[in-house]
């Protein structure tokens, strides 16, 4: 008898060649046979290259168990109290909060506060001590939180945000609080509230006035401007105060977020807004894109007259230190006060202009986008270095009515030098619900990726089902060029490889899910996840094929360790996952979507090997937190306790009740014990290696750029202070060629175009000077080769590929170095699995539908759905006409949203935001990710700029 692995080896050899070639990877009823029958044959479980032929994966903890913490709540954000100065062990910060949703399931429910990094015995339901600090009169005073801020110089201060009239004060990081009136005695759940970049007991509040709670389309219905020196103790109505100056806000922004300001250090005291003056404020809540609108400029909380008035001036951001202002179309004027054409009639008063200014946020300029088409909005996405962004237009379609085009796509737009003239990047980028695919790779200057519409999806037939047809692109060169990431060569698990044998190259390709995922309403899939403090490190959920897969068993969990060039299968389900020590540690588990699980598994190694940590019953995750900074060896898993059922034995909610939060800080210092090592950093360690970024033989803008990275045949952590951006090697310049080139505005590649040469052809029906006329007299200076340097490329001998300029618009010879280096900026990275650095700022005027779409997909459960659904049916005819008070909820919900998607961080894998200080989501809009995270007003901003989990209804929270 032939030993038993020999015959089990046949029987599965016998399977296989039974199974057709197009199910040899198959997925379906069939494949969980064919697969367990490989398995057992050995036929399965090695990774690309072999990279477990060492690993022994281990269980953990060793000894005892961990200890659950139960919330009677969704547990919609984790966010941590961190000091300016990250510390220089590895203990996380100590103060840790938890915000819970309330019983309707929105924002404003229970606080539970850690005083001890999160660990289980030191959690706290604050709730009631919030409940008595409130005055004993106001008996209906509702003690829920919507949002924290703190400053990151004065950590020990802390603001809570309550849901109805009352906020709350703490001067000892939170162990005790005082209640304080919200500003103008107003609802707090439509507050937006921003701390001072310098003075750190400043704050500015927009509140909406008590008017709007009664009729959203009543004229007294508008929004205040205050501010308080004291941290909240007292407030100013700056809109009475200002005399008439401005009577209404609708965006607003401290202005020392802009160093300097016409040519001089910018006063503590400078505010930018746009607001309406006069009677034009009387049009109610926010009637859209309103040419009535003003952006203006005080240096003085508008003690005195206004410092700048920019006619229609409605939404803004502040990017890359430039002023980034939307202008409907229909505006009479421009920024200069000179008359300016007027939009298309068929687009009617719904399509917008975006304008920026200069370097001191003085002066605007029209941001020149070569596409004859008008806009109904943008996203902005900032370069990596800073000083400038892409554009994504949602160009407007004549004859659609929504708030968008018809089509959910934008084409992205490169910024040259100087910010303002783009050129096509990338078009039919995938965009839902104003959010877009597309993203930074963070800590390798230059790497996006994003997910595109295939030209079949943009046919008649496909109409509506465009996601059906989302391929992802990568681009290593400043968006000059963007490629399909090839499949893996091998496979960890075998159901990851979904390309038949016969498939073509262009057929098979990895394609991932974006942020739109994240806030799809069949149900989230985790997205492209990156941090600055990991160069090289992504995670993403998605699939090999033709195209991306959003069946809800096609995922499997993928990880990079150069930048997005190649890829390997870590997990063969939908995975959740975060990234701490920078880099050092990634943790996994299985997504909420998957359905219950008992285990955590971690890596130390860049996943090259998986140890599993046990808990002691399972729950559903919903994400997984780091403290900001990344080098935390604390990751907080949180989600929901699982129903109990036949096949799901050991869960412990037995029903009857909305089920509890669950949550679990996992210490891998602890957890560890003698096995937690130090990585050596000193020459000639085997724990490091030199790598050139992305591979070997590239360059990064023109730069050869070698990093530390972590061995993968060792089993430690990064050690305490180490940098991981600082260089192995000193930076090289790259003699200039073909990747560090793009084409010039209004010129697009020849599709002739080979690797050796780049061509550019004028695109078709196109003038320049009629879709740019600054151009005439602008002083930038276009080659004749129509060819310049990508945004922040500083490679050496220019005049070499273009012979005639110094392809950053000047002359030949002149110098080329004004347009901002390559590098990127150093982050937070860590903390709830999300992008943290990635901020994207949604400009648009549909304020209600994306309120509502954000609503509904992330902070309404099924039921809750199904509810609303019925009793808002006869409202939706109505609300096609205007505003009408049965949407008062979406409405209110909105400024919410808007404020934490602002400083989200669109959106990595995004997560939670857990501020670097300011809020909780940072003075610099950032979000985190879930590995998400998110923004925004009129216009959202998701605002990855936070690398974490993101709450509820951001690339925080999940759904």
């Amino acid at each position: 008898m032939p030993p038993l692995g020999s015959i089990t080896l046949l029987f599965a050899l016998i399977l296989l060649s039974h199974v057709p070639s197009g199910l040899a990877s198959c997925r379906g009823n069939l494949c969980p046979q064919h697969e367990a029958a490989a398995k057992a044959a050995g036929l399965l479980g090695s990774p690309a290259g072999n990279l477990q032929a060492a690993c022994v994966p281990q269980q953990y903890p060793k000894q005892g168990a961990l200890l659950p913490v139960s919330l009677q709540g969704r547990i919609i954000d984790i966010v941590w109290i961190t000091p300016e100065k990250e510390p220089s062990d590895h203990s996380p910060p100590k103060t840790v909060f938890a915000l819970v949703a309330d019983v309707d399931g929105f924002p404003g429910g229970p606080l539970w506060r850690s005083d001890y990094h999160g660990k289980a015995d030191s959690w706290k339901d604050m709730t009631i001590e919030l409940q008595k600090a409130i005055p004993e009169t106001d008996t209906m005073a509702h003690a829920g939180v919507t949002k924290i801020i703190w400053n990151e110089a004065r950590p020990e201060r802390v603001m809570l945000l309550g849901r109805g009239r009352w906020h709350w004060v703490s001067s000892d990081s939170g162990g005790t609080f005082k209640a304080i009136q919200s500003p103008g005695n107003t609802l707090g759940f439509g507050q937006e509230i921003k701390p001072h970049p310098r003075q750190t007991d400043w704050l500015l509040a927009k509140v909406r006035r008590d008017a709007c709670t009664t009729d959203y389309r009543s004229a007294a219905c508008g929004h205040d401007l205050f501010i308080s020196k004291d941290f909240g103790e007292k407030w100013e109505n700056l809109t009475e105060s200002s005399n008439g100056k401005v009577t209404s806000i609708r965006d607003f922004e401290w202005g020392a977020r802009l160093p300097i300001y016409a040519g001089k250090a910018t006063p503590d005291e400078a505010i930018f807004a746009t607001a309406y003056t006069g009677n034009a404020a009387h049009k109610g809540f926010y009637p859209g894109w309103d040419k009535d609108l003003h952006y203006v400029v005080t240096l003085n909380l508008f003690a005195s007259r206004l410092d700048k008035i920019i006619p229609c001036g409605n939404l803004f951001e502040i990017v890359g230190g430039k002023v980034f202002l939307a202008v409907p179309s229909e505006c009479p004027v421009g920024p200069d006060g000179k008359a300016r054409k007027a939009g298309s009639a068929s687009i009617g008063s719904r399509s917008v202009t975006l304008f920026v200014s200069d370097q001191d946020g003085d002066e605007f300029v029209e941001a020149c986008l070569p596409a004859k088409l008008e806009d109904d909005g943008y996203n902005l996405v900032h370069t990596h270095d800073n000083a400038a962004a892409f554009i994504l237009a949602d160009h407007a379609e004549p004859g659609s009515w929504g708030p968008t085009a018809d089509s959910p796509t934008s084409d992205a737009y490169a910024p040259a030098y100087n910010a303002s003239l783009h050129t096509l990047s990338l078009p039919d980028i995938y965009r839902r619900d104003f959010v877009t695919d597309f993203s930074r790779v963070e800590g390798l200057a230059g790497i996006f990726i994003a997910n595109r519409v295939d030209p079949a999806g943009r046919t008649a037939g496909s109409r509506g089902r465009e996601a059906s047809y989302l391929q992802t692109r990568l681009s290593i060169n400043g968006g000059a060029n963007w490629d399909a990431i090839n499949p893996p060569t091998s496979y960890r698990y075998g159901q990851c490889n979904t390309c038949s044998a016969s498939a073509s190259a262009d057929q098979c390709s990895l394609h991932l899910h974006g942020p739109t995922s994240w806030f799809a309403p069949e149900g989230p899939h985790p997205n492209f996840y990156s941090l600055d403090t990991a160069p090289g490190l992504v995670i993403a959920t998605g699939n090999v094929g033709h195209h991306l897969d959003m069946s809800p068993d096609a995922d499997c969990t993928w990880l990079s360790r150069d930048g997005g060039l190649t890829w390997e299968d870590i997990a063969e389900n939908t995975a959740i996952y975060e990234i701490g020590n920078h880099g050092g540690i990634i943790v996994l588990a299985a997504h909420r979507s998957e359905g219950p699980t008992d285990t955590i598994t971690f890596s130390m190694d860049a996943g090259s090997c998986f140890h599993k940590v046990q808990l002691p019953e399972p729950m559903l995750v919903e994400n997984i937190r780091v403290a900001p900074g990344g080098n935390s060896p604390v990751f907080i898993i949180h989600g929901t306790a699982c129903l109990k059922t036949a096949s799901h034995p050991g869960c412990g909610f037995t029903g009857g009740s909305v089920p509890p939060g669950k949550m679990y800080a996992i210490d891998f210092q602890e957890i560890l014990a003698t096995e937690w090592k130090e990585c050596s950093a000193a020459d000639g360690s085997s724990d490091y290696e030199a790598w050139v970024a992305p591979k070997e033989g590239a360059c990064l803008l023109g730069m050869k750029k070698t990093y530390h990275r972590r061995s993968r045949e060792t089993f430690c952590v990064n050690p305490a202070g180490w940098d991981p951006l600082a260089p192995a090697a000193k930076d090289e310049p790259c003699d200039c060629g073909e990747p560090d080139l793009e084409c010039e505005f209004g010129y697009t590649r020849s599709s002739g175009a080979n690797s050796t040469a780049v061509e550019c052809v004028a695109m078709p029906g196109l003038s320049e000077i009629d879709t740019c006329p600054r151009l005439a007299n602008s002083g930038y200076r276009s080659s004749s080769t129509h060819l310049r340097l990508v945004h922040g490329n500083t490679c050496k001998g220019v005049n070499e590929v273009i012979p005639d300029t110094n392809g950053r618009g000047g002359a030949k010879g002149s110098d080329p170095s004004g347009g901002g280096g390559g590098g990127g900026g150093k982050g937070d990275g860590g903390g709830g699995s999300a992008i943290r650095t990635f901020f994207l700022l949604i400009l648009t005027g549909g304020a209600v539908a994306v309120a509502g779409g954000l609503t509904w997909t992330h902070c309404l459960n099924p039921s809750q759905r199904e509810t609303i659904a019925e009793k808002a049916a006869p409202a939706v005819a109505i609300l096609e006409a205007g505003f009408e008070l049965a949407l008062g909820l979406i409405v209110e919900v909105y400024d919410w949203i808007r404020a934490k998607m602002r400083h989200l961080p669109f959106i990595g894998s995004g997560r939670a935001s857990n501020g670097a200080g300011g809020d909780a989501f940072g003075f610099d809009a950032v979000a985190g990710y879930e590995p998400l995270s998110g923004s925004g007003d009129g216009g959202l901003a998701l605002d990855p700029e936070d690398h974490r989990s993101p709450p509820l209804v951001s690339h925080g929270g999940m759904p």
